[in-house]
């Protein structure tokens, strides 16, 4: 291998290890924006889900994208809350500091995940009996966590 060429296989092997490390030492206002992204791309893929889901939109064919957009943006919505940000940065949040305080939080997150997940496969499988009761577990889920670790009257 070429002198240059092992240069750029060792410089993209260092990338690849300080990727991670860079993602957990981000600024504290990136860190709030993008669990804002996160979470925003839940609520839009659940608002539209429902939408369709009560008949009050015509798109039987987007409730497939809808459910499996909901679970794959809620399988990283753990992930997005793992770096404490409270009481750091600038940029406006609603997550309460109790976020980071005990492990309810992240078993909410576990919860939802599993039951986006297992809407979805239901959607995809068109199981109609198992459709109701997992779009309703999906909700508790997210009325739960709000109602917990979200200040409504933060931003």
């Amino acid at each position: 291998m070429k002198k240059s060429g092992m240069r750029l296989a060792v410089l993209a092997l260092v990338a690849a290890f300080a990727m991670p490390v860079m993602a957990q030492s981000a600024e504290a206002d990136d860190a709030i924006k993008y669990r804002k992204w996160i979470m925003g791309t839940v609520g839009n893929h659940t608002q539209a889900f429902f939408a369709i889901l009560q008949g009050k939109v015509p798109h039987q064919d987007a409730l497939v994208y809808h459910a499996r957009g909901l679970a794959d943006a809620a399988s990283h919505a753990k992930a997005a809350f793992e770096q404490n940000t409270a009481g750091e940065g600038t940029e406006k949040t609603t997550a309460k500091d109790k976020v980071w305080e005990g492990p309810d939080f992240n078993a909410g997150l576990d919860s939802l995940a599993a039951d986006t997940a297992a809407l979805a496969d239901a959607v995809e499988a068109g199981d109609m009996a198992a459709i109701g009761p997992l779009a309703g577990a999906v909700g508790k889920d997210c009325k739960t966590c709000h109602d917990t670790f979200r200040d409504e009257h933060a931003n």
